[in-house]
């Protein structure tokens, strides 16, 4: 699938996976296959705030996790806290 993820356009989004902890933090997980993008590598940074949009779906948090591989490209999760507002 294709997004954006802090303003940067992203091709073949795959992989994700989304954990709820019992804590009330709810991490999403991500790849971003055979790429080299240095624009992202400027902006992945821990407890960045982070913004991917996808078609069907808006997470909003903080990245807490990321990694780069020449070969495999980017993996990155951002997470959330659940709000109790009723």
């Amino acid at each position: 699938m294709n997004g954006t993820f802090n303003g940067l356009s992203l091709n073949n989004i795959s992989s994700l996976r989304t954990t709820k902890e019992p804590s009330g933090f709810i991490r999403t997980s991500f790849r971003v296959p055979n790429q080299s993008l240095p624009k992202l590598e400027q902006i992945l940074q821990l407890k960045a705030q982070a913004l991917l949009i996808l078609s069907d779906q808006i997470i909003d948090g903080r990245i807490v996790r990321y990694s780069a591989d020449v070969h495999s490209g980017y993996e990155i999760t951002i997470e959330f806290q659940k709000s109790s507002k009723k």
